[in-house]
């Protein structure tokens, strides 16, 4: 298979992280396909900074 397919079965947004807040931000890719390339480099600096964001958070004890 070519690195650039993705399998027949695949559908974005079905795997989770286990961690919500890291899942909320990853939605993002999701709208990927609906947008043209010259605006993908806009949502990828924006999940970049929202998981640096999510990521650099103190754990909270659940």
């Amino acid at each position: 298979m070519d690195h650039q397919q993705q399998p027949q079965d695949h559908q974005p947004g079905t795997e989770s992280t286990g961690d919500a807040a890291v899942d909320a931000q990853l939605e993002a890719l999701d709208a990927l396909d609906q947008l043209p390339v010259s605006e993908h480099q806009d949502v990828y600096a924006a999940l970049h900074a929202g998981l640096r964001q999510v990521l650099d958070e103190e754990p909270t004890d659940a």
